[in-house]
C-alpha cells in the first residue's frame, strides 16, 4: 500500500513540475539529442549528456551543437600562450600603458589603434588583474571585454 501511495505522489509531483519545466541545461549534445525537454526527467538527461560527454564547452568555443560562440572569444593559440607565459611582465606593462609585452600583445591581436588599446588596458588594469593569483584565461577574457 505504501508503494502505491508513494508512486502516486511521485507521479503527481513529476506531472506538476512538467508543466513548469523549461530547457535549463543550455546548449550542447544533450539539447540536440533530447529535443523535447518538457519534463524534469528529460532536462536532467540532457544536462547529464552534456556533463558526461564534455561537449558543451566545445560547443561554446566552436559555436556548434546549438551553442553560440561568444563574440569576444580569443581563439588565437599564440595569444593564449603569450599571455600565459608573460602574465607578470604584461601586468607591469599594462599598469604603465607601455612596454614590449603590451606591444607584442597588440600585434598578436591585430590591433590597429595601439595607443588607444594601451590606454584602455591601463585604465582598466584593476579589472584585468583582479588579484595576484589571476590566471591567463581571466586576463584574456578581461582584455577582450575592455578592448572590445
Amino acid at each position: 500500500m505504501k508503494k502505491v501511495v508513494l508512486g502516486s505522489i511521485a507521479t503527481i509531483i513529476l506531472s506538476t513540475t512538467t508543466a513548469f519545466a523549461a530547457p535549463n541545461n543550455g546548449c550542447g549534445l544533450g539539447n540536440q539529442v533530447i529535443a523535447d525537454q518538457g519534463s524534469v526527467i528529460k532536462q536532467s538527461l540532457g544536462a547529464t549528456t552534456n556533463g558526461t560527454s564534455g561537449n558543451q564547452t566545445f560547443g561554446i568555443t566552436s559555436g556548434t551543437s546549438g551553442c553560440t560562440k561568444p563574440a569576444k572569444f580569443v581563439s588565437n593559440e599564440k595569444v593564449k600562450t603569450f599571455v600565459a607565459n608573460n602574465l607578470d611582465k604584461l601586468a607591469m606593462d599594462i599598469s604603465t600603458g607601455q612596454g614590449e609585452s603590451i606591444d607584442t600583445l597588440a600585434t598578436l591581436l591585430k590591433v590597429e589603434d595601439k595607443a588607444g588599446f594601451k590606454t584602455k588596458l591601463q585604465n582598466n588594469f584593476s579589472t584585468i588583474y583582479t588579484d595576484s593569483d589571476v590566471d591567463a584565461a581571466h586576463v584574456i577574457d578581461s582584455i577582450a571585454a575592455v578592448a572590445g
